[in-house]
């Protein structure tokens, strides 16, 4: 993969630094928050700008949390670094975020700042340098540090999703941006590829290929853009999850008629078996402090949720609404599992408190939702609803497909923060 190197200046503003929480993402419902984005000063080629203001538009669009507020109503429509905050305080603009960019052959020069117009202050002002093809990831570097300056807590902005893309009888890994820009292959293997899952640190996937005739778990470095074959220890390797230090892996194997969860070392090495029973044990997925994982099983007859804690080896069902439920998922707060269950004959998805044990349903209709993913920052899901990929806003309820592939897309893994 080529890498895209840029240059990123901090500018040292005199009256940055605010005490305030202006969104607090941690309760739904909010009120949006008004915000202008003014013309931007373009120096170059204009459709370069222009494209700049889309990118970061559509960034906040994404998060839910903003009313955009029309370039109709601006009283300031010069393009310009320099702010009269009574103008957009008269039109009822809370924020206001401003740009400037310096096109040239060689490099693009952006500079962005966002402004609280309500207390005339500047909140956050950064330059970037880079080559054209950085220019998303410009735009997308200040969308993060404008939401962490606005939240308090590292936005998504710098993510990537892994999935599944079905074509005829072909399934290869693929990989998106969060916003489903740039899906591209990162496995060509011409047969089935399933269950990719992320390293939590490191630019790293493991995923289940048939590549050999049997389902084996390969390791993907994406910049080196290598595959290897790590686990394959039995007739069936399935289902693989990183632990959060990265330094664990859990795993399904088969060992006769009983299927059991493992423990690995991160180069495959059986560490110990940590479930085991006739049936299945499938999909483990990793409590964010380690000490626990969900699975699925169907010791119970029906595929349920359970919880294995790891030191004291017990096990709890935490699943009993329905007769079918899988793809549990933990919240990266741990305060949450997503799961998909079978509902009047469709899959929804669901989360359940692991405070409560409350089970709240997230989705609707008469589509298949499955393969619950969260994003790094507990605010969003991705899901597969009949195979395409689709993003929801936990904040609201409310939820968007991300790419229009003419192939299927399944089994969403959301990366961590990419650096």
């Amino acid at each position: 993969m080529k890498k895209i190197i840029f240059f990123v200046i901090l500018i040292i503003w005199p009256r940055i630094g605010h005490s305030l929480v202006y969104i607090d993402i941690n309760t739904p419902g909010q009120q949006k928050i008004p915000i202008a984005i003014s013309p931007f000063v373009i120096k170059g080629d204009k459709q370069i700008g222009l494209e700049a203001q889309q990118i970061f538009q559509k960034d906040l669009e994404y998060t839910g949390f903003f009313n955009i507020l029309s370039p109709e109503i601006f009283l300031e429509n010069i393009p310009t670094l320099e702010i009269d905050f009574k103008k957009w305080q008269l039109i009822g603009a809370y924020l206001v975020v401003k740009g400037k960019l310096e096109i040239t052959p060689q490099v693009i020069n952006l500079e962005m700042r966002l402004y609280d117009a309500s207390q005339g202050i500047m909140l956050v002002g950064k330059r970037y340098q880079g080559k054209k093809n950085a220019l998303r990831f410009m735009v997308h570097k200040f969308a993060d540090a404008m939401m962490e300056a606005l939240t308090g807590e590292p936005s998504i902005f710098q993510t990537k999703i892994a999935f599944v893309y079905k074509s005829n009888n072909i399934k290869e890994i693929f990989v998106t941006d969060f916003d489903g820009y740039n899906p591209h292959p990162l496995t060509r293997f011409k047969t089935i590829c399933l269950s990719p899952k992320w390293h939590p640190n490191e630019k790293k996937l493991l995923f289940t290929s048939y590549k050999k005739g049997k389902p084996e778990i390969y390791l993907l470095d994406l910049a080196k853009g290598k595959a290897k074959r790590l686990i394959y220890h039995s007739n069936l390797n399935i289902t693989p999850a990183w632990s959060p230090d990265g330094n664990r892996i859990a795993v399904t194997l088969a060992q006769g008629k009983k299927q059991g969860i493992y423990l690995t070392n991160k180069h495959g090495k059986i560490i110990k078996c940590l479930v085991e029973s006739e049936g299945i044990n499938v999909s483990p997925t990793w409590s964010p402090d380690g000490k626990k994982l969900a699975f699925v099983s169907d010791r119970g007859g029906t595929p349920q949720i359970y919880i294995l804690n790891l030191a004291s080896n017990k096990i709890r069902r935490i699943s009993f609404s329905g007769s079918y439920n899988t793809s549990p998922a933990w919240s990266p707060k741990g305060d949450f599992i997503a799961y998909a269950g079978l509902k009047d004959g469709h899959f929804q998805i669901f989360v359940v408190s692991m405070d409560s044990g409350e089970i709240r349903q997230l989705t609707f209709g008469e589509a298949n939702h499955e393969s619950p993913s969260w994003s790094p920052d507990g605010h969003f899901l991705a899901y597969s609803q009949n195979e395409k990929i689709y993003i929801l806003r936990l904040t609201d309820g409310s939820s968007f497909p991300i790419l229009s592939l003419a192939g299927g897309q399944l089994q969403p893994s959301w990366s961590p923060r990419l650096k």
